[in-house]
């Protein structure tokens, strides 16, 4: 049969092959789960000896065909596992009667709790030693005890005598068998140590406690000074060879391995993994190890607070703990890293450690180790302050360079040591100079300005310069190369060095347009006012006319026809009461009059009553001049709402608008309405009455007068008219 080894996984190492091949006992290296990566010869001879072999290769399934009377064996695999615990003396045996000796060890990565491989170990004792059988000496009992990696000593007694031991026994002790066979292990001297390097009394020596109790000792770190005088380590174990009764010692078989090599190398490797433990955690980068699955095999503090992360989270998957925008990006360049073979240099997006959204300098790697799962280190570098910093710079320059192309300003960098200074190619396109035609000096540009200006600019910038502020800024006119001047505005920035002035950097603005503009303005809102006063001057104009025919053609005409009736009962004795009484049915007539003209006039009535019971009045009175239907619609609850000045307004207009219908429109329909929106108070006054065409009709001072009420309030007004067609008048006044 040839000794070839296969896996799934990984390759075995040549060298490795030779050594387990050239082992006697049968070994198994499994994963986590116990199927089979490799194994030896022995233990492919054990393997296919058996008749009945699992259809997979799962080491538990074998073991329980092999040895079906011992079930525990897979829950101390389990244990061993779960507990990081050596297993060195699992005693089992096969129906034929056969005995072995099982023994289970775990394999992690360095430094870290990541299970890599797990070994098992089968060593046949030839059913040599059995559970209630006698020992007795021979040629084979000796050369299986010598035979045994481990060294093997017999006690029986109270004290503990040896009455057995193989040379492995002799060689950890350096004692030979002469100075063994026959002394008990209080004759033996020395001084024994615990664990943790305490003296141990001999009463607590294993094979006494066992001796003593009968309780098994399993895995007792023991310490001693062998006849050579080194300290030695064993890892001892204790079994009942004889039954145990509390009358008669039983006899106790002692089995120990030489652990001093261990025990140091554990020491150094423990020291190591301090170091490289205390040198992670005092990093301030976050540092990884994670397996090409993605599961975390080691993580340093700073990554742990970073993602929020404790020990739990080991052999747990970055796709679970990582946000899903992230985690695809991350997994992508481990890709590369395990694709190419070479480390990576890459910027990725991660949190920090606030659990904002940062940048990170990452260095990626792998990792040579004996696994068959590629592993990935990983350490990073939080470069979001200079990566902001850096965009800022790359902004502040680009927006500089948008703002120059994208206005008419031209900018000036003065070095105020020299004198010198620089203009910018648009300064010749705003002025008509050429740049042969300029001196780079101040002298050149002073005397361009205004002399009405010049004084006054130049006292400007020496205040500033001796004040030592910052920011200047001035408004003058600049002789441009055609001889006209144009309005700028000048704004600098000066930077001191060690108390003096030293540069000056600025732009100018050209403001010809805009001053033009503003004459402009000044001009129409002039020519605004002086409508807004002739509007003025016609309204009362206007409105002194309207009183006078109302005085007039009905209040005059009133009393005139009372001082008639007053004449003729004078000469009418018989008609003269009938005569008074109708004379002063006229003058309360031309009383009601004079207060209704009184009323329309009188603003104050608005502040004393609101605008909705004058409105009111204004409909009577159309209704007692002639029979006409008139619908208004208003909220009374807009008389809280709106300002006196508002209420007076829409009074006014409803109050011309009326007067014109009466007037002119002959209708017998009029509808007012008033609302309020969201942004807008509507006033609509409508009629169906002859209308008139709005192309033709040349606006009279009633309509004028309507207009300013409206536009004084920023409102609008606007009016619908056909002939025959009606009209209406909508007026829109904002409000807040």
């Amino acid at each position: 049969m040839n000794p070839v080894f296969t896996t799934n996984y990984r390759e075995m190492a040549p060298w490795l092959e030779t050594i387990l091949n050239d082992c006697q006992d049968a070994v198994f290296i499994t994963n986590r789960h116990f199927d089979l990566l490799h194994w030896n010869v022995s233990a492919e001879e054990l393997w296919f000896k058996q008749s009945k072999r699992p259809a997979k290769k799962n080491i538990v399934e074998f073991l329980n065909l092999l040895f079906p009377g011992h079930v525990e064996v897979h829950g101390q695999l389990q244990r061993a596992i779960a507990l990081d615990e050596q297993v060195e003396d699992i005693f089992v045996s096969t129906p034929d009667d056969r005995t072995y000796r099982l023994s289970c060890y775990t394999h992690k990565f360095p430094g870290t709790q990541y299970l890599l491989d797990v070994v098992i170990i089968l060593r046949d004792l030839q059913s040599t030693i059995h559970r209630k059988k006698e020992i007795k000496p021979g040629i084979l009992y000796k050369t299986l005890l010598n035979s045994l990696e481990e060294g093997v000593l017999l006690l029986q007694g109270e004290q503990g005598t040896i009455i057995s031991a193989n040379n492995k026994a002799c060689e950890i002790t350096g004692f030979n068998h002469e100075h063994l066979i026959g002394r008990n292990l209080f004759e033996l001297g020395g001084i024994a140590f615990r664990e943790d390097g305490s003296a141990m009394p001999v009463s607590e020596y294993p094979g006494l406690v066992t001796l003593r109790t009968g309780e098994l000792v399993q895995k007792s770190v023991v310490g001693f000074t062998n006849a050579k005088g080194k300290l030695t380590w064993l890892s001892v174990n204790t079994c009942l060879v004889e039954e145990f009764h509390a009358s008669v010692p039983g006899l106790v078989g002692v089995t120990f391995n030489d652990v001093t090599a261990c025990r140091e190398a554990e020491s150094r490797l423990s020291e190591s993994e301090h170091i490289f433990q205390s040198f992670m955690n005092n990093t301030h980068s976050p540092a990884w190890i994670i397996d090409e699955d993605g599961y975390i095999v080691y993580m340093n503090d700073i990554f742990k607070r970073v993602w929020k992360l404790n020990n739990s989270h080991l052999y747990s998957n970055m796709r679970d703990l990582m946000p899903t925008e992230m985690v695809e990006e991350y997994m992508a360049n481990n890709r590369k890293v395990l694709e190419t073979g070479q480390p990576l240099i890459t910027i990725e997006n991660s949190l920090r450690q606030d659990g904002s959204q940062g940048v990170y300098l990452v260095f990626k790697f792998g990792l040579q180790t004996g696994t068959h799962k590629r592993l990935i280190g990983g350490q990073s570098i939080d470069i979001t302050d200079e990566k902001r910093a850096q965009e800022e710079i790359v902004k502040v320059n680009e927006r500089f360079y948008y703002t120059t192309k994208a206005t008419s300003d031209f900018i000036w960098d003065w070095n105020i040591e020299t004198g010198h200074i620089y203009r910018s190619e648009p300064f010749c396109e705003l002025t008509g100079y050429q740049q042969n035609d300029m001196e780079n000096d101040l002298y050149w540009w002073y005397e361009k300005i205004h002399p009405e200006d010049r004084q006054r600019v130049m006292n400007q910038i020496n205040a500033c310069l001796t004040a030592h502020n910052n920011y200047w800024h001035d408004e003058y006119r600049f002789r441009c190369a055609d001889g006209t001047y144009k309005y700028l505005s000048d704004k600098g920035y000066i930077l001191y060095q060690d108390g003096n002035a030293v540069r000056g950097i600025g732009a100018i603005q050209d403001l010809t347009e805009k001053r033009m503009l503003e004459t402009e303005l000044a001009r129409q809102k002039e020519e605004e006012r002086l409508r807004i006063n002739q509007a003025m001057i016609a309204g009362q104009e206007y409105e002194r006319n309207e009183i006078s025919k109302e005085l007039h053609d009905n209040v005059n005409q009133i009393l005139s026809s009372a001082m008639i009736l007053v004449t003729a009962a004078r000469g009418n004795a018989e008609e003269q009461e009938h005569l008074i009484d109708k004379t002063a049915q006229y003058l309360n007539l031309a009383i009601q009059e004079i207060r209704k003209i009184s009323k329309s006039l009188n603003s104050s009535i608005i502040n004393e009553v609101g605008f909705i019971d004058p409105v009111e009045d204004i409909i009577k009175n159309m209704q007692m001049v002639r029979p006409i239907r008139v619908e208004f619609e208003c909220d009374p609850a807009l008389e809280d709402e709106l300002s006196q000045d508002v209420q007076l307004t829409l009074y006014r207009i409803i109050q011309e608008q009326t007067n014109n219908i009466m007037r002119y429109a002959e209708a017998d329909y009029v509808k007012i309405a008033i609302e309020l929106n969201t942004d807008h108070l509507l006033l609509l006054i409508q009629d169906n009455g002859k209308g008139f065409d709005t192309t033709k009709q040349t606006k009279g001072i009633g309509l004028l007068n309507m207009l300013n009420r409206a536009e004084t309030l920023g409102g609008t007004m606007q009016i619908d008219s056909k002939p025959q067609e009606g009209c209406r008048l909508l007026v829109q006044i904002p409000v807040n």
